[in-house]
């Protein structure tokens, strides 16, 4: 269900970055039928499209692809009219939900890759350089210029994402031109390296709002202590009324002013609280900011090592053909962990200048089911499956029976051969050639 959920995310994900693409045109065309919120509203109610083509396509995934097409063409009819009524934009939007049902048919079938080019990030690019000016200056775009402009920062921010994914696949191309599957790992961290340089550049660009911010956030803390000690000295100074009943307000006046006397033992002690209590404040608001920081900069530390120990980890376990992993938990100084990530950071660029053999250059028995098993836990990975670096082959085996019951057949069928040659049959005993030519090209599929 997990698996099901995350694939609908993503893959819904993937329709938003589309319409962020085009959204100068979508809202140019909607400008035209409608006005107001109303055009934003209709640009978020195209996601749906999407959402509906991605839900048939995973529940009707045996039915052929015509079916699911004539009950995608209906459903988006019924839901334009059920949203726009029996008008022009009804008719518009049913054509825009035929394309983006089918769309979301295809998120499924293929991989967005495949069905999403990588010149369409740049043509979207093009689109918001010059369809801005016009928001800019035509009286009726104006109001959406400013929605225009966050769309195309989020733009930036998903096409530097697609460019170095795509980068890193073209980077590790093998022999035969085959497109190999990069660990999620990989792609995972150097998401993490993009986000941590647009905060910089964020931090950079509005530093003087960052000045000012921390300015006023001072100032407000020595208002509040300087609010407190004039209360708290306000107390000392505050009239006390005496007698038996109620004084009339005109009575005031008819009484003498009253003599000047020197400050009282109360006064004194009043005044020394009220500066003892703002001392304590001020010194109690700095060391609360100092803990703050403190923790903040001790997070952001353990994050970073996190995240670099977790990718090592990742090699680690891909290294060992998705095999069980013994962990060894060893005491160490400074000096020697600063030298063993030092170790693992030379071998990972050692391995990136290495090229993983193809499929026809292997000739022995043993070398093919290591290379199919390992390219098949990780199409299972791109899948959504995420495997646990303790895990033997065999619980790999159960726990993908429990994931997918498509990739269950191929998984025991492979590990099955996968142990047999780790651990020691002949290579005639193991797999006729012909019977694993056919397996790969099932599993390579």
């Amino acid at each position: 269900m997990m698996n099901l959920i995350w694939t609908l995310l993503k893959k819904s994900i993937q329709g938003v970055v589309e319409l962020i693409t085009f959204l100068p045109i979508i809202l140019v065309i909607a400008t035209a039928m409608l006005s107001g919120s109303d055009v934003w509203y209709w640009a978020f109610f195209l996601i749906a499209y999407y959402i509906i083509g991605i839900l048939l396509r995973t529940v009707l995934r045996k039915s052929s692809k015509i079916l699911v097409g004539l009950i995608g063409i209906a459903v988006s009819w019924l839901l334009a009219y059920t949203v726009m009524g029996w008008n022009l934009p009804l008719w518009i939007s049913w054509a825009f939900g035929i394309l983006l049902v089918f769309r979301g048919v295809n998120f499924v079938d293929r991989r967005w890759r495949e069905i999403f080019p990588l010149a369409l990030p740049w043509v979207g690019m093009i689109i918001y350089f010059c369809l801005f000016i016009f928001f800019k200056n035509m009286e009726t775009l104006k109001p959406y210029a400013s929605g225009v402009a966050w769309g195309g920062l989020f733009h930036v921010i998903a096409s530097l994402f697609i460019f170095n994914s795509r980068q890193l696949r073209d980077a590790t191309l093998t022999k035969d031109g085959a497109e190999p599957v990069l660990p999620g790992g990989i792609i995972r961290h150097n998401r993490v390296l993009i986000i941590i340089i647009f905060c910089i550049i964020a931090i950079v660009a509005n530093f003087n709002y960052l000045k000012d911010g921390t300015i006023w956030l001072f100032k407000t803390i020595a208002n509040i202590v300087v609010e407190v000690i004039a209360f708290i000295g306000s107390l000392g100074t505050s009239t006390r009324h005496q007698g038996g009943g109620p004084m009339q307000p005109d009575m005031f006046e008819m009484l003498p002013e009253a003599e000047a006397r020197e400050p009282g033992i109360f006064d004194y002690i009043y005044e020394i609280v009220a500066y003892v209590l703002g001392i304590l404040a001020t010194a109690a608001a700095i060391i609360a900011l100092l803990v703050m920081l403190y923790k903040g900069i001790k997070k952001l530390v353990v994050f970073i090592r996190e995240i670099i120990s977790r990718y090592l980890q990742d090699r680690e376990w891909a290294a060992q053909d998705g095999g069980y992993v013994d962990v060894k938990e060893k005491l160490t100084d400074l000096k020697g962990l600063t030298k063993d990530y030092t170790d693992r950071f030379r071998e990972w660029l050692t391995s990136l200048l290495e090229r993983e053999p193809s499929w026809e250059d292997l000739t022995d028995i043993r070398e093919k089911i290591r290379y199919l098993y390992r390219h098949f836990l990780i199409r299972c990975i791109e899948l959504g499956y995420r495997p646990q670096k303790y895990m033997t082959p065999n619980e790999i085996k159960r726990d993908i029976e429990g994931w997918n019951k498509d990739r269950a057949k191929q998984a025991g069928l492979l590990i099955k051969l996968y142990n047999m040659a780790r651990y020691g049959k002949e290579d005639n005993a193991l797999i006729e050639p012909q019977e694993l030519e056919e397996l790969a090209r099932e599993i390579r599929s």
